[in-house]
């Protein structure tokens, strides 16, 4: 069900359900030279899995979706 695909590509209009899903959907698909993005800092990475370190380490990262850490 489309419903719970809320990611889009914009190139083509494949939908799908994680973000990082539609990320490696661009880079194998439409090419190289694609980065990711962190959506709450806007900070750009080469590869998902510094994405991923940074989301972990920066913001509360878990399958459910991001939320701020709070620093104490």
């Amino acid at each position: 069900m489309d419903i719970f695909k809320k990611h889009t590509c914009d190139r083509c209009g494949t939908k799908f359900r994680r973000v990082e899903v539609l990320m490696q959907h661009l880079q194998v698909i439409h090419g190289k030279g694609l980065f990711y993005e962190c959506k709450p800092c806007n900070a750009k990475f080469d590869g998902m899995e510094q994405m991923r370190d940074h989301l972990k380490k920066f913001h509360s990262y878990n399958k459910r979706g991001i939320s701020e850490k709070k620093r104490t």
